[in-house]
């Protein structure tokens, strides 16, 4: 009796004895309390995990924002006010003190007539090309060290009329600019890089036209095109506009009344303002400056 005492506490007299009863009730309790313990601990260690989980993408996220901002901060702050483009300037004094952290919170400036004129280059601020990573691009080098280039803006990337009518346009007619010695064609959207690319590829536009992703709304705001779109798109966007651009400078500009119509802007219409412009040059006029790009480039005469 008692070994069978040592591993079991019962005592003789019987089951139903009070001690018995008292002893098998306190082992069954304390059963009880060791699987709820160990529950618990489980649970307290699957939230503790969760918790740490989520700092770690809150993080990462954040690092991401903080990289594009800090990039065209530092970008922009190599420019001292004596060398800033006018229109940036005119940006600055516009710009009111609520949300000046916060792009996309701010409001459009009141003068509804863009800032940016022909006659004037671009200013000298970082778009974003592909993701993989993101490659930055400062938008007045890149037109000023081509002889003659397209620029075009629209409200955003997977929107109707921006993906059946606008960018469609120019990666059809691709072909037509090139003949005519246009060097680069691009698009400005606003949107992260990561969108702006994929829209790139599901629209074939690689190698063709180059989306720019104007991450915090700063160029589309300082050349005065940016517009109120809260009610369709959630924030502030880019009007519609197409520009033609000979060594960083401004020869034609137009804009579209309403973003969400395409007319004036179409590649077609810059297709033709392209052949208005250099009418000489469609009779081979030795006087007129492309011609001699044209011959540079080793293409025939335009007909």
């Amino acid at each position: 009796s008692s070994g069978i005492n040592a591993e079991w506490p019962l005592r003789p007299g019987g089951l139903l004895s009070c001690y018995n009863v008292y002893a098998v009730c306190r082992q069954i309790l304390l059963f009880a309390l060791g699987i709820s313990l160990y529950f618990v601990v489980l649970l307290l260690l699957f939230q503790l995990l969760k918790t740490m989980g989520e700092k770690k993408r809150k993080s990462k996220s954040d690092s991401h924002r903080v990289t594009f901002a800090d990039e065209s901060e530092k970008t922009n702050q190599k420019h001292s006010s004596k060398t800033m483009h006018p229109s940036m300037l005119r940006q600055r004094a516009d710009s009111p003190e609520e949300g000046a952290g916060m792009p996309f919170l701010r409001t459009p400036h009141k003068n509804h007539d863009p800032y940016i004129k022909v006659g004037d280059t671009l200013p000298p601020i970082i778009l974003y090309e592909k993701c993989a990573p993101p490659i930055p691009i400062n938008i007045k080098d890149l037109f000023q060290n081509t002889r003659l280039g397209i620029l075009f803006g629209l409200p955003g990337a997977f929107t109707p009329v921006c993906s059946t009518n606008h960018l469609p346009g120019f990666v059809k007619d691709y072909d037509k600019f090139k003949h005519r010695g246009v060097d680069v064609i691009a698009c400005v959207t606003v949107n992260d890089p990561y969108v702006s690319t994929a829209w790139g590829y599901y629209q074939n536009a690689t190698n063709k036209v180059k989306i720019l992703a104007d991450v915090l709304c700063e160029f589309t705001r300082s050349i005065g095109m940016d517009t109120n779109m809260y009610a369709q798109l959630g924030g502030i966007r880019c009007k519609r506009f197409a520009m033609i651009l000979e060594n960083g400078v401004i020869k034609y500009l137009t804009v579209e009344d309403n973003p969400q119509k395409t007319s004036c802007t179409m590649a077609g219409h810059v297709l033709e303002a392209l052949d208005n412009r250099y009418h000489d040059a469609r009779n081979d006029n030795p006087l007129s400056a492309w011609y001699f790009h044209r011959r540079s480039l080793n293409l025939p005469p335009f007909n």
